[in-house]
């Protein structure tokens, strides 16, 4: 369903660009078939530019997606273990020697300058507010480490990083994404994907039928079909309106009358 949701989004996208281009060539252009045609053509070219714009600024922005569905699942799959923090400590102990194992968190001794740092984990998938901050600062306040860095799912209150300017430790809230780009892929440590998410799958070509042609849609078939053949009453009537209206009108019979997606419960479920 989600896949059908982003192909309706592109199409109406591509109608919306089809129809401001088509006001204004057809100003200029007073044969109708070739204002279509060219519309048709500068259209398609607009939509292409937009598509390679969005694919290079996701390809260079942030994470890749591949990348984002990975910090999900190592997420999940260190909410799911026994004891997460242990992997936090492989990873610390490829650069640092002093580290001090708790249940929650690790605090690593930078003994020549005399301070600490410690590394929280937390799992709760609510993401990190401001009371969740408030208990797990009440936790780790008697290490007295003068940099504490949080790792969480997301950061539920967008204030949180403000208000950890009121105390004297300095805080840096990782989210599962921040964590798997500042922390797995900078010390190349990477948590053993045990849980992962399920995925939505794609649309089946009989699910597809199934949702074009439910008998809700009639209506809809319908009245757009009604439109193309009032629209002949102003405009010249053409054979593009004759085909697409016919076809308006099957999609609505097929919708109203065939039994094969409009299957009936027999059960009662209360």
């Amino acid at each position: 369903m989600r896949r059908f949701n982003l192909i309706l989004q592109e199409v109406l996208k591509f109608l919306l660009i089809y129809l401001f281009t088509f006001v204004w060539i057809r100003y200029f252009l007073r044969k109708f078939y070739l204002a279509v045609f060219v519309s048709l053509a500068i259209s398609a070219c607009v939509d292409a530019v937009w598509l390679a714009f969005k694919h290079y600024k996701l390809k260079k922005d942030g994470l890749k997606l591949k990348e984002k569905e990975e910090a999900q699942n190592m997420f999940l799959s260190l909410a799911c273990s026994d004891k997460p923090i242990e992997f936090y400590a492989k990873l610390a102990a490829k650069k640092h020697k002093n580290i001090s194992l708790h249940k929650d968190y690790l605090v690593i001794d930078y003994k020549e300058e005399n301070v600490k740092t410690l590394l929280y984990a937390d799992f709760s998938f609510d993401g990190l507010t401001v009371a969740r901050f408030m208990s797990i600062y009440a936790k780790i306040k008697k290490e007295h480490a003068s940099k504490i860095v949080i790792c969480c799912k997301n950061i539920a209150d967008k204030e949180l990083g403000l208000f950890c300017a009121n105390f004297k430790e300095k805080f840096l809230l990782l989210d599962q994404y921040a964590t798997y780009e500042k922390l797995y892929k900078y010390y190349n440590c990477f948590p053993q994907v045990t849980k992962t998410y399920a995925t939505s799958k794609k649309m089946a070509f009989k699910d597809f039928m199934a949702y074009s042609f439910n008998k809700k849609r009639t209506k809809g078939y319908l009245f757009s079909a009604f439109v193309l053949i009032l629209s002949g009453l102003f405009i010249p009537y053409s054979i593009y309106y004759c085909v697409v209206a016919s076809l308006l009108i099957v999609f609505a019979l097929i919708s109203q009358f065939n039994p094969y997606f409009n299957i009936k419960s027999e059960t009662e479920i209360l």
